[in-house]
């Protein structure tokens, strides 16, 4: 009973600090699991802090991770982008992740980070630990740590969880744009879209995406307007969902194939657009 409480309690918060890092669903449900396989071996009765401990080896488990998926995210078919999280009501996770809101624009900035400093803004910025705690998870000293945290802010000004929140008027945008979509009439888009707007697709090489950001507000439209003829031909749904915190938008077609767009706001216009089609980024989603 000890280890399935220490489960249900833990697995929640583990579960976030792993796809913050990581950017991927499965990947951090999986070393979740692993963690908790091997914790459940040991004898942790002398262990006073149980929830910092396994957050350690989460931790070091995704700092792993991260070294080897570097190289194949640098082969990637085309831009690669963080997997989307669909919040849903009563689900714990997704609680946990409500109150501690990360944007897929936000782990999108993360990539440009090394696994290390990765860590640290995470556990520093989004889920506000001290330092002290800090260095024992990452296993470097207090001192260093917050020169990572310092870098990680020149490196990335303006990189900040407020900075990146949701907007107030994103969820209006992206509610009126379905609307429009449903209406065939896309014109109020192109009002929306920032002048030098840049639209992000992530196919993997398995589905119809494009190889490289499509950038300005000419180029964007035009390509939303043509994956919106794309979906006009055959049935589909079209959901308003709540993607990693924030107003998006979820496209079903018939076979099951789902299409997740989620947007970054600048000064109420669209400043960026993601757009994840990769089937196999897409498989968690019920």
């Amino acid at each position: 009973m000890e280890w399935q409480q220490l489960y249900v309690e833990n697995r929640p918060l583990l579960f976030s600090i792993a796809y913050r890092i990581l950017g991927t669903v499965t990947d951090a449900e999986d070393i979740v699991q692993d963690v908790f396989l091997q914790a459940s071996g040991m004898e942790l009765e002398k262990v006073e802090n149980k929830k910092a401990y396994l957050s350690k080896m989460v931790t070091n488990r995704c700092l792993d991770h991260l070294k080897s998926a570097r190289v194949k995210r640098e082969v990637y078919t085309g831009p690669w982008l963080p997997e989307p999280l669909i919040y849903q009501d009563n689900d714990p996770i997704s609680e946990v992740m409500k109150g501690e809101v990360i944007s897929i624009a936000v782990l999108f900035l993360l990539e440009k980070l090394n696994p290390i400093e990765r860590a640290v803004f995470i556990l520093r910025e989004v889920l506000e630990y001290d330092y002290t705690v800090i260095s024992e998870i990452v296993g470097r000293n207090e001192a260093n740590c917050r020169k990572i945290f310092s870098r990680v802010k020149t490196k990335i000004p303006g990189m900040d969880v407020e900075s990146t929140n949701i907007d107030e008027g994103k969820e209006d945008i992206v509610q009126n744009l379905v609307a429009a979509i449903h209406e065939g009439n896309l014109q109020k888009l192109e009002n929306w879209l920032s002048n030098d707007v840049i639209l992000y697709t992530d196919g993997g090489g398995k589905v119809t995406a494009a190889i490289k950001p499509v950038q300005s507000r000419k180029l964007v439209f035009r390509f939303f307007t043509l994956l919106l003829e794309h979906f006009s031909k055959v049935p589909i749904t079209i959901e308003l969902v709540n993607v990693n915190g924030e107003a998006g938008i979820l496209f079903i077609e018939p076979n099951h194939l789902k299409t997740v767009v989620s947007f970054k706001l600048e000064h109420e216009q669209i400043k960026e657009i993601y757009i994840m089609r990769n089937p196999d980024k897409l498989s968690h989603i019920s």
